[in-house]
């Protein structure tokens, strides 16, 4: 019985190795060898199986693929992407409410990328880690989307304001009624700057904080009991700062302008 396309594809390491290889440009036998540390008794049957299905062709001792290759190949990265942050962290991301997600934004997740988990340290539960402390002071715009209250907020965003670092911040009613209530001179003295903005958002979403900026990101959910455990995902990759600012953007178009 012949083998699917999708065993082909993934029931090997080896192959999808070189197949992901050559999405880079043709490549010699030689060069898919060193690049993947392997030797030609382990490479050549792989590569044969690949020309069988149509994946790969051989020109002189180039192997090139296909143009239905190229097709399955691209897609297959989004998936393996989003395997690989699933498999680093999979007991965080098995308890983790991701309900509010826009569809689009979710079918992207590998590119979250090489993520840091950060335990709450009880000792020090409702201090900010020392990664987020360092760099958000540091940074040319802050885009905040908060569903989760904490105290130091208000007074964060308004000293961002006030170094003239753009801060575009969104919050729930709840959040922004405790920001209202508590902090109502922090809250417009942060309205008052022109490089300000703050909307406020009826979303229902398992998000409860996302802070996302030039340098870095900082996210955190709900776990599945709807409870906030102070678990935080950071990330510097070029790639989860661009999906974190289109989520962000998502909350923002759907929320009030407050001025």
């Amino acid at each position: 019985m012949k083998a699917s396309l999708v065993d082909i594809i993934l029931n090997s390491e080896k192959r999808k190795n070189v197949l992901l290889l050559l999405m880079e440009g043709e490549k010699s036998r030689d060069e898919i060898k060193t690049s993947l540390n392997v030797t030609s008794t382990a490479l050549i049957p792989q590569i044969k199986k690949l020309k069988e299905h149509g994946l790969v062709i051989q020109n002189g001792d180039y192997y090139i693929l296909t143009n239905m290759g190229k097709v399955l190949v691209a897609n297959m990265i989004p998936l393996l992407n989003a395997v690989e942050v699933f498999e680093e962290n999979r007991k965080y991301w098995l308890n983790r409410d991701l309900n509010g997600i826009p569809e689009f934004i979710m079918k992207r997740f590998g590119e979250l990328g090489n993520c840091v988990i950060i335990e709450p340290d009880l000792n020090y539960l409702f201090e900010f880690p020392k990664e987020f402390t360092e760099n958000i002071h540091k940074s040319n715009y802050v885009m905040a989307f908060n569903a989760y209250f904490h105290p130091e907020y208000p007074a964060i965003y308004s000293n961002l304001a006030e170094k003239g670092i753009h801060v575009s911040l969104v919050t729930t009613n709840p959040v922004h009624e405790r920001m209202q209530a508590d902090y109502a001179e922090e809250m417009k003295k942060f309205i008052d700057y022109e490089n300000t903005e703050l909307f406020v958002s009826d979303e229902m979403t398992g998000l409860a904080t996302l802070v996302t900026t030039d340098r870095f990101l900082f996210l955190c959910f709900f776990n599945n009991q709807e409870q906030y455990d102070h678990t935080i995902l950071m990330s510097f990759d070029s790639k989860a700062l661009q999906w974190s600012e289109e989520l962000f953007a998502h909350f923002k178009e759907r929320a009030e302008k407050i001025e």
